[in-house]
């Protein structure tokens, strides 16, 4: 039958020329991925899940990209050089900073608990360095930059501080370099980076009993018919929370992933919320949105991440983790297609993480300086890096009462300027047996789970009252107030001391 009109010429068949012009070919460039690059270890352990959210990074992306866990010596020093003898009473402030290490050590996982610890690892920073780390983000979400990629807010971090600057801006953004910078502005003005080296992050605050909690509870289950618990799918979940456990706790990859975000949020620019809103993430690419971005100019920063002990109360430390992550580590993840060492060992993360005694409080401050640094402690208020400078905040000296002549021919007591305390009729014990405890030598009497003087915790004091930050030299206008604890732990103190109960009233 044929197939055109009768008269119409023939049409010949399409060549091969017009058959590939008239196709419409979606041309996709295929890169073949250097040897040693992020893409070729990819490749190599096709079998494993590795291109995931870091909190389900397991000791196997440490090892692969290189990042090696050093500990070095507990920081034991300066601690007090007490004469014997000597009788000197904690200030406000030492208790308030002593309720709230102890809010830090003890063991729990309840949401309520992290939240006071949270609470607590902010005041402690901001007494000790209110130069540097007096303004703490809470519930920091940064961003993890891979290529041309971006996963947005997969890395939280439960405390963060940003390097102080002269300017006071906002830290609910992510501190960048603007992107405009890197095109319009002057070699001069790229070459300096100032602006992203004042408002960087540098130090980190991570909750170890928060973190197990979150790794148990990450995958959930479903429930079947009539809310049937599925005990065969739920055994299955808990060993994949098992598997994302580290092997040595004190070595966790999220860890690398906190510091990896840190310094990277240094160099990138937070997207705006007009493009965060029209670049949502579609279902099943775990947040992960295609970007265009001109390549920032990397260097060297230093960021450090800090933890503690839980569930130790005799011998509790922090933990302060520090690394240097280099341009060479940086670009790895700028260019995951490219080796950058084409021969040997590909550049890595070198942590070192070093044990900071928590007590006694004298000399905390100086222990904490010696792991941080001078960038995140700031300059030290003398020379000696022994001497402790919160000596005469953290005590306050006994004042004695003046005694003058009434006419009555008696002696009667008369607080003319300082506060007078409640007379003692004791011998003072020595200074070294009080200071070198933790101020909590007697558990509250009640049933409340809350740490004495937690900020939750209910006081009870007179009506004079204090300032915490005091020094010695002004104890108080209006008269120091004792309250209960400070009562309570004089009293077992002393019956600790002399074997007998010293009446004193409660």
């Amino acid at each position: 039958m044929p197939t055109s009109k009768p008269g119409a010429p023939e049409r010949e068949p399409p060549t091969k020329n017009e058959i590939q012009k008239n196709r419409r070919i979606c041309a996709r460039r295929i890169t073949r991925p250097d040897p040693g690059s992020l893409y070729d270890i990819m490749h190599d352990n096709a079998g494993t899940s590795l291109y995931v959210v870091p909190i389900c990074w397991t000791d196997l992306h440490s090892r692969l990209l290189g990042a090696q866990f050093t500990e070095r010596p507990v920081v034991k020093t300066p601690v007090p050089d007490l004469v014997p003898g000597s009788w000197l009473e904690p200030s406000r402030m030492a208790q308030t900073l002593t309720s709230e290490l102890h809010t830090l050590v003890r063991e729990d996982t309840s949401p309520r608990r992290a939240s006071s610890k949270n609470r607590a690892i902010k005041h402690v920073m901001s007494t000790l360095f209110p130069a540097t780390l007096s303004r703490a983000k809470t519930g920091a979400e940064l961003n993890l930059y891979f290529g041309q990629r971006v996963y947005r807010k997969v890395v939280r971090i439960p405390c963060l501080w940003k390097r102080p600057s002269n300017t006071e801006t906002s830290f609910d953004s992510c501190p960048t370099l603007p992107s405009t910078s890197f095109t319009n502005a002057p070699k001069s003005a790229r070459d300096a980076g100032v602006e992203h080296v004042s408002n960087m992050p540098i130090l980190a605050y991570i909750n170890k009993s928060q973190l197990a909690a979150v790794r148990t509870s990450l995958y959930g289950v479903v429930r079947g018919p009539d809310n049937n618990p599925n005990h065969a799918v739920a055994g299955l979940q808990r060993l994949r929370s098992k598997m994302l456990i580290p092997e040595n706790a004190d070595h966790d990859p999220y860890i690398v992933a906190i510091l990896l975000a840190m310094a990277q949020a240094g160099f990138y620019r937070a997207p705006s919320s007009r493009a965060s809103s029209q670049s949502q993430p579609q279902p099943g690419s775990q947040g992960c949105k295609p970007i265009r971005m001109p390549p920032p100019i990397f260097r060297d920063v230093k960021v450090q991440v800090i933890t503690h002990d839980e569930g130790n109360d005799s011998t509790p430390n922090f933990v302060v983790y520090t690394a240097t992550v280099t341009v060479a580590f940086l670009e790895r993840f700028m260019f995951p297609h490219k080796a950058l060492a084409p021969k040997g060992p590909q550049p890595g993360m070198k942590i070192t993480h070093t044990p900071v005694t928590f007590w006694p409080i004298l000399g905390l401050k100086e222990r904490l300086a010696k792991a941080l640094g001078r960038e995140a402690a700031g300059d030290p208020m003398y020379d000696d890096p022994e001497h402790i400078a919160l000596w005469d905040p953290l005590l306050q000296p006994e004042v004695r009462p003046v005694y003058h002549h009434h006419h009555h021919h008696h002696h009667r007591p008369i607080a003319s300027v300082g506060s007078l305390k409640r007379p003692r009729h004791v011998e003072k014990g020595p200074l070294a047996d009080v200071l070198n405890s933790s101020f909590e030598d007697e558990s509250p009497s009640s049933s409340d789970d809350r740490p004495v003087l937690s900020p939750a915790a209910k006081r009870r004091r007179t009506a004079g009252s204090v300032n915490p930050l005091e020094g010695v030299g002004d104890v108080g206008e209006g008269g120091f107030g004792y309250d209960m604890w400070t009562v309570k732990w004089f009293r077992r103190w002393y019956d600790d001391d002399n074997g007998q109960d010293m009446g004193w009233a409660v």
